[in-house]
């Protein structure tokens, strides 16, 4: 082996070496995971169960100093749940988390300011965003309003844009101001009834009996004793009525649904009041002075990777 090959070699020995002993050291991201999973619910159990004001406060306090984005995975999985208190303390920390430019705590916020069932707590999360230093702080409200099916999700999305003061949503809330829906409006079910005439015969138990039979030959009168079965048939005869019910078969129909969330949005980052006008909307988006107040349309950029 040549002198170059051999360093060569040697240099790549000891690559592979430091690369393999990088990766022992660094831990897996599900080893992450589990192992602030493990603090975060081990705090629950200390200090957030207890009834103690004074215990719980020192499990709030240990709470808000694991200022690790690697933590917020697990806050959530343990602290986002019926407990409306612990869903507060996720809030507290989601806000102090934050402030380091976390993505993913601006998200969970952004989440909870239209899916959580508390309006206090929505409210929560809106004013942590308010401090938000990311400029992207609302893009997952803009996504909700832009496409999500569910009505209230979007109405929710729409004032919480509005108290965040986001203009660039005003073009969203317009095409949203009044939307197309489908609506069951009753359902089709048919029933009858039905008799059904049922005729048979009944055949009772054989019953057998003697006859004589004769015949006359050469040498006389011959005679012979034979059984026959006797069987009793009974006509039988009765009517059944029978109820018959269809499937049920709904019925739809497309309405035009207003939305009083969005019309309210509209007025607090306009100062203006078109009703439920869309056309007037659209119009006055084209106009100059709408320009000086709203910014140009543009579509959502989400980060793939």
């Amino acid at each position: 082996m040549s002198r170059l090959c051999l360093v060569l070699a040697t240099i790549l020995a000891g690559a592979m070496l430091v690369q393999t002993a990088a990766a022992q050291e660094e831990p897996k991201p599900d080893a992450v995971y589990l192992e602030w999973l493990k603090k975060v619910r081990l705090v629950e159990i200390q200090h957030l169960r207890s009834t103690s004001a004074s215990t719980f406060a020192e499990g709030r306090d240990k709470i808000l100093a694991m200022q690790d984005a690697a933590a917020i995975g697990p806050m959530v999985d343990v602290l986002y749940g019926p407990n409306p208190r612990y869903r507060g303390l996720l809030i507290e920390a989601l806000t102090v988390l934050m402030q380091q430019y976390s993505e993913m705590a601006v998200a969970y916020l952004q989440e909870i300011a239209v899916g959580d069932g508390s309006a206090s707590h929505r409210k929560r999360a809106i004013e942590s965003l308010k401090q938000a230093p990311s400029p992207e702080q609302t893009n997952r409200l803009m996504a909700h309003l832009a496409l999500d099916d569910v009505p209230i999700i979007r109405d929710r999305a729409a004032t919480a844009l509005a108290a965040l003061g986001d203009k660039r949503a005003v073009w969203l809330l317009v095409e949203r101001l009044v939307t197309e829906d489908v609506r069951m409006v009753g359902g089709e079910v048919w029933s009858g009834s039905m008799q059904l005439d049922i005729r048979f015969q009944m055949a009772g138990i054989p019953r057998f009996r003697q006859v004589t039979l004769s015949a006359a030959g050469r040498g006389g009168i011959a005679t012979a004793q034979i059984q026959l079965p006797e069987v009793e048939i009974v006509d039988m005869a009765t009517t059944i009525a029978m109820m018959q019910h269809g499937t049920p078969v709904p019925h739809y129909e497309r309405v035009q649904t207003q939305h009083p969330e969005v019309l309210a949005a509209l007025k607090q980052l306009t100062g203006k009041d078109f009703g439920y006008n869309q056309a007037a909307w659209q119009k006055w988006l084209e106009s100059e002075e709408a320009r000086t107040k709203v910014p140009p349309w543009e579509p959502i950029r989400f980060k793939t990777g």
